[in-house]
């Protein structure tokens, strides 16, 4: 009798080891994916800070509130039509780790309209070391992490402005940003990634930008979709970017790779079915571009395309700066103003397309490509030591190349373009 006593109170003991342990393991995998999780929202955690705003009002002060550090600023639906008369000339200027997210699944319902700021919120004056008036963006992130998701920016095409999001507050050495699920519209630029003056010199912008709708882009003097690049004496700085399942259209320029006037830099990229038609031209890419005062020397651009459709783009022609119409652009040292001569040298440009669609663009070459162009040529080519190299695989190898070494001529041969399919 004892013995039938202690048999059922050993299963019992057996099966309570075993259910903790399964227990233990259950909490451990949960555990790991709630980090996977908090690593793939860039870091943003789940249990950060949550401030709801339903009006222009609460908006500003919630993104200027010192206490919201870190928070995430969740806007009801409705249109936020933005004043200078709020603090910062009524620029959205996001601080350290915060972010601003919308309607999820619904982009239209939250409108930020940026029609009513005037030219004077946008400039940012010159500085010791800095003698550039250059405007700054209606949304202002790059403090540690910051994310902008599910709205539409939006400004009205005939209103003169700069960039409607723009990487832009140089407030950390390295900073993580992330756009995704929103329209943005009716610009000069619609994001701008980019480090820029003195100031961002070593700096590092890693940014993601996930299905988005980017479109009517046109204002000059740059009207891009997205431009990624470091300018403006900037030395040093690098730009980390990943684009998956972007839509740019009715842009002048669709994407843009730009290193203008700096040394040194590097932009590394991937696009991952990016749909990049209906633009004047698809993509451009810039290696190093001077000025009367800047040269464009020793600047990289590295890029990579994995099924990313480039169509139908012959629509309103781009820039003079940003090269021809049509599918892609790419020249690894540019002169595209009247500067001395010669000032653009040791670019390179490494671009790599797999399975890409690039087809039915303006033009008799669907990818024009320089080792140097000069705009304004004289009897002496834009620089030396400019190299280009496309690679071309599976159906990216239809597409038909133009391929210019120099022009002007470069009588040393060391400016080159290198095509492999």
């Amino acid at each position: 009798m004892r013995k039938q006593v202690i048999y059922p109170v050993f299963l019992f003991a057996s099966a309570s080891i075993f259910f903790l342990s399964c227990q233990k393991e259950i909490n451990r995998k949960q555990s790991t994916r709630e980090e996977i999780t908090t690593t793939a929202n860039n870091g943003i955690q789940n249990e950060a800070k949550k401030v709801y705003v339903s009006n222009i009002s609460q908006l500003y002060t919630a993104i200027n509130d010192p206490d919201n550090i870190g928070a995430t600023i969740i806007l009801a639906p409705g249109t936020y039509l933005l004043s200078p008369n709020y603090p910062k000339g009524g620029l959205l200027e996001l601080q350290y780790n915060m972010s601003l997210v919308g309607q999820p699944g619904h982009p239209e319902l939250v409108i930020i309209d940026a029609t009513g700021l005037p030219d004077a919120s946008f400039t940012l004056l010159p500085s010791p070391g800095n003698p550039f008036t250059l405007r700054k963006g209606v949304v202002r992130i790059g403090n540690g992490r910051n994310a902008v998701e599910w709205m539409t920016l939006q400004n009205d095409p005939g209103h003169s402005i700069r960039s409607l999001i723009q990487t832009d507050i140089v407030a950390t050495t390295t900073t993580q940003v992330r756009i995704a699920h929103t329209i943005i519209k009716g610009s000069s630029i619609g994001v701008d990634i980019l480090n820029w003056r003195t100031e961002s010199s070593g700096r590092i912008v890693e940014a993601e930008l996930e299905n988005n709708e980017i479109t009517s882009n046109i204002l000059t003097p740059s009207g891009t979709g997205i431009e990624i690049r470091n300018s403006h004496a900037v030395n040093g700085a690098s730009v980390k970017v990943k684009l998956k399942g972007n839509y740019l259209h009715g842009n002048r320029v669709g994407l843009a790779f730009v290193n203008s006037r700096c040394t040194q830099n590097n932009i590394t990229a991937e696009s991952i079915e990016d749909r990049i038609e209906n633009n004047g031209l698809g993509i451009a890419f810039i290696g190093g571009n001077s000025s009367a005062t800047m040269p464009g020397a020793n600047n990289s651009i590295l890029f990579e395309a994995y099924g990313t459709a480039i169509w139908n783009n012959s629509g309103i022609l781009p820039p003079l700066e940003f090269g021809s119409p049509g599918g892609v652009f790419a020249a690894a040292g540019i002169i595209s103003a009247v500067v001395p001569p010669g000032t653009t040298n040791n670019n390179k440009l490494g671009i790599s397309f797999y399975g890409c669609s690039i087809k039915n663009n303006i033009g008799d070459f669907q990818i024009t490509a320089y080792g140097a162009q000069s705009l304004f040529p004289s009897l002496t080519p834009a620089g030396s030591n400019n190299t280009t190299s496309i690679y071309l695989h599976g159906v990216s190898k239809q597409a038909t190349v133009n391929a210019i070494n120099s022009f002007p001529n470069e009588p040393a041969g060391t400016n080159s373009v290198n095509i492999f399919r």
